[in-house]
């Protein structure tokens, strides 16, 4: 309790030394062209000592100036001990004091920061206020743009602090991490103009000069840069939007625009169009996350919109459904939440891209594109390259160029959200994600693995292949697919992708439909494709004339080779086989393959059982060798074959080749069937010496069940059938055989 008194109380003394402080300047602007998009980053690690919670702004500024002073003011709690503040600003901005709790200090500012030495240290967990008085000419079009739009009577300045640019324009530690709690954004300028900011509207001052203050309050945690303003001769529109979550409460739709007629006559229907939107993204994302302060749009000649957290700045060409649709996609996605690293912009730009397209998808009255034509249009941008992530290296994260891709970061990150939504198939779940995550990062910052297992635990299925892939990953697939009619009711697909850019992926796992077209009505199916030239078998009593890949365009990707084919029996067109150092060598050729999914290899040696000594799997090129080799020197001779196992699952066997050892056996013994089948075994003994063997049964403690002498000749097979074994129950037995000569062959046994 006494930490929030400390709280408030700092609050109120920041507030006590800005009202006796008045500054007077007069207003210059500097044309500074910026021509990088490349910024020259520093921060000091200080900085992570402590985290604000609370920012005021009180300055003044006025349209069509980059002139702006005034004060800012924090109030931090301290992580760990504070022995120096530290906070950026631009160097060509003046500090003229700064206050510490009310204490004047000392300071020093250079590569675009300020410093302040502190001794004593502020201890850690303790609330400090920073209140630091500057001002200065902001760089033209870098933080601060200002101008007058030649298209209607709009003059205008306004701020664009995303990625790195708040320091332009006022002192903020600019750490993505660090939302700050509440703010106060007060701006002092001329009775002719209006000022939009974030929040509510607490008030408007009239003061002496035709001067006026706007007050703008949030009470919502906001990141470094999403506070903002824009001053400008504006003229007011409103209109609400009633979610039914809210029902009968209303948002208000606050929009300062051009004060000119004919502006508000050639946008008012899109204008118009923001409350539909936000009941919508009500519905899919969870309640408008700012209900109870508004939102809106203020104008100002930037380049596109920017989505300051509840109201958007816009160009005055920009008032298009999409990029109004975009811009508010964003108050979920990069506002409410944000990307905990530049990283992962996705999770601003991406989802707020894809806001466009929802927008399109469940509410096509008010779009004059389709939802399907726009994807279409966002998979041939993101085509353009072969290559290229959504997730933004370490080594791009201050090049704003590539942290701002259209390619990457808006459309293939849009892309990959709609093949994400095909893969859970469920919008149930997709969307129950959607609202999961906004749930469980509301006020705060993620990154793309916080959303993967956001996905991954609603949706109780991994998504590791999918990120790698799509979000990770480089390029898009290109699919092959040849479509055979095996028999009058079976269809087989064979399918294999080529990639864009294989040093990075290669190969794109995942869900694939695919369109038989056909004169006697078209079918789509669903396939899992994990490896190429895979096989799918259909049921399907239709005749194909063709085949259209991902019909739906749910995947990046490009059409490759279609093609039709009729498949001919598999021809084994040799089977042959030798015995070399105790080995017995198998080998085949076969021809017209594509039915086929593996081969049994087969041994024998009465001809009638037959044991599986080995697979492999169908190679399926038009012509194939198989080689196998069986290593069992106690098997004098044997037959051998071929079960040949197709997609469809039926079964047909090669014909059979005899092998004789050339191991030089002295004593040989092999029993079958194993386990034991009606009730009998087989037994065969090879010697070179003949003579009487006896033949034991144990069960599996070695008590003797059966007993046998078999008469045996020198060099020869030797079969005995031992029957009437029906009384044996079900276990592990062992048949122990001793030649004339002493020697002895142990061999072990089931019966089922």
């Amino acid at each position: 309790m006494k930490n929030f008194y400390v709280f408030f109380m700092l609050i109120f003394l920041c507030n006590s030394i800005i009202a006796q402080n008045t500054y007077k300047e007069n207003c210059k602007r500097s044309h500074i062209s910026n021509s990088t998009q490349r910024v020259n980053y520093l921060q000091y690690p200080t900085m992570n000592k402590y985290d604000i919670k609370y920012l005021k702004l009180d300055i003044a500024a006025e349209a069509n100036n980059y002139f702006i002073s005034g004060s800012c003011c924090t109030v931090s709690k301290a992580v760990s001990d504070v022995d120096s503040f530290v906070t950026e600003l631009k160097s060509n901005m003046t500090v003229d004091s700064i206050f510490v709790d009310g204490v004047k200090k000392t300071f020093s500012q250079s590569n675009d920061h300020v410093i302040v030495k502190l001794s004593p240290s502020i201890p850690t967990n303790s609330f400090f206020s920073v209140l630091i008085f500057y001002k200065g000419t902001t760089i033209s079009n870098s933080g601060v743009y200002a101008g007058t739009a030649s298209n209607n009577t709009l003059s205008y300045t306004a701020t664009l602090s995303e990625s790195y640019q708040a320091r332009e324009w006022f002192p903020i530690k600019q750490i993505l991490s660090d939302k700050i709690d509440s703010t106060d954004i007060w701006v002092t300028t001329s009775n002719t103009n209006k000022v939009g900011s974030n929040g509510n509207l607490l008030g408007v001052d009239n003061l002496a000069n035709n001067k006026v203050r706007y007050r703008w309050h949030s009470n919502h945690p906001m990141n470094y840069y999403m506070p903002s303003i824009a001053v400008g001769n504006y003229q007011e529109y409103k209109n609400y939007a009633k979610p039914a979550a809210i029902s009968p409460d209303s948002i208000l739709i606050l929009h300062y625009i051009p004060n000119s007629q004919s502006f508000l006559s050639s946008n008012k229907t899109n204008l118009d169009k923001t409350p539909a939107f936000v009941e919508k993204l009500s519905e899919l994302y969870g309640l408008y996350p700012f209900y109870d302060e508004k939102y809106g749009h203020s104008t100002a000649e930037i380049s596109g919109g920017m989505e300051h957290q509840t109201m958007t700045t816009m160009c005055s060409n920009c008032y298009g459904e999409s990029i109004v649709a975009h811009e508010l996609g964003h108050q979920w996605f990069g506002d409410h939440v944000t990307c905990a690293k530049w990283n992962d912009i996705w999770l601003n730009e991406g989802f707020a891209s894809y806001s466009e397209y929802l927008m399109a998808e469940k509410l096509p009255n008010l779009f004059s594109t389709s939802a399907a034509a726009s994807m279409l249009s966002v998979h041939s941008n993101v085509m353009r390259s072969s290559s290229g992530s959504v997730y933004v290296p370490d080594a791009s994260v201050y090049d704003e160029n590539r942290i701002f891709s259209s390619q990457l970061s808006y459309d293939k990150g849009s892309a990959i959200i709609h093949t994400l939504r095909f893969e859970m198939q469920s919008d149930s779940l997709f969307f129950k994600t959607l609202k999961n995550f906004q749930t469980q990062f509301k006020d705060s910052v993620a990154t793309g693995e916080d959303f993967k297992n956001v996905a991954e635990a609603t949706c109780n299925k991994s998504f590791a292949d999918f990120f790698t892939q799509w979000y990770y990953g480089q390029g898009y697939p290109t699919y092959n697919v040849t479509y055979y009619k095996s028999t009058a009711n079976t269809l087989l697909l064979s399918v294999s992708e080529n990639v864009s850019a294989s040093t990075y992926t290669s190969f794109f796992k995942g869900l694939l439909e695919l369109k038989i077209t056909s004169n006697q009505g078209d079918t789509t199916v669903l396939i899992n494709l994990n490896s190429n030239d895979q096989i799918f078998q259909f049921n399907y009593n239709k005749t194909p004339t063709g085949i259209v890949i991902d019909p739906n365009n749910w995947i990046i990707n490009k059409n490759g080779t279609i093609s039709n084919s009729i498949i001919l029996p598999v021809k084994i067109l040799a089977f042959t086989g030798s015995s070399s150092n105790c080995n017995y060598l198998l080998n085949w050729t076969t021809t017209n393959e594509l039915s086929i999914r593996k081969y049994e290899i087969q041994y024998s040696q009465d001809g009638i059982n037959y044991n599986t000594i080995g697979t492999l799997n169908a190679l399926k090129d038009s012509e194939n060798n198989y080689a196998f080799t069986f290593n069992e020197s106690t098997l004098a001779n044997c037959l051998f074959r071929l079960k040949v196992i197709e997609e469809n699952g039926s079964e047909f066997y090669s014909n059979s080749i005899n092998i004789v050892s050339n191991c030089n056996i002295a004593f040989e013994v092999s029993v079958y069937p194993n386990p034991i089948l009606n009730n009998e075994i087989n037994v065969n003994i090879h010697s070179n010496h003949s003579g009487v063997n006896q033949l034991y049964l144990y069960n599996s403690i070695g008590q003797l069940i059966k007993k046998e002498n078999v008469v045996v000749k020198k060099g020869l097979n030797n079969p005995f059938r031992w029957n009437h074994l029906g009384h044996l129950s079900k276990g592990t037995y062992y048949i122990k055989i001793i030649n004339e000569e002493g020697q002895q062959i142990n061999q072990k046994l089931l019966k089922n």
